[in-house]
């Protein structure tokens, strides 16, 4: 099975560009973090660095979603506020 590799990154230890790939996670522990903080495990092809990189990739269609999600949360707290302003 050939491995992906991930074009964007620099590996940190050589500078190595088109070096890193994808590895899976050794245990529990690593497996929990990446479910949780967003962070894959990557490991360098040329120096065999092996470390972690974050997982997001924001572009403009994610950046309207947060903004229009955000306009959502004031909305509802502002009518949050409204109503407990009336029932007290």
């Amino acid at each position: 099975m050939a491995q992906k590799i991930i074009r964007r990154f620099k590996c940190p230890s050589c500078a190595g560009e088109n070096t890193l790939r994808k590895t899976r996670s050794r245990n529990s522990k690593e497996k929990l973090l990446q479910l949780v903080a967003f962070l894959n495990n990557y490991k360098c092809r040329k120096c065999g660095w092996r470390g972690w990189k974050i997982n997001i990739t924001i572009d403009a269609k994610a950046v309207k979603k947060i903004v229009v999600y955000l306009f959502l949360v004031v909305i509802a707290a502002f009518v949050v506020y409204n109503l407990l302003k009336l029932v007290v």
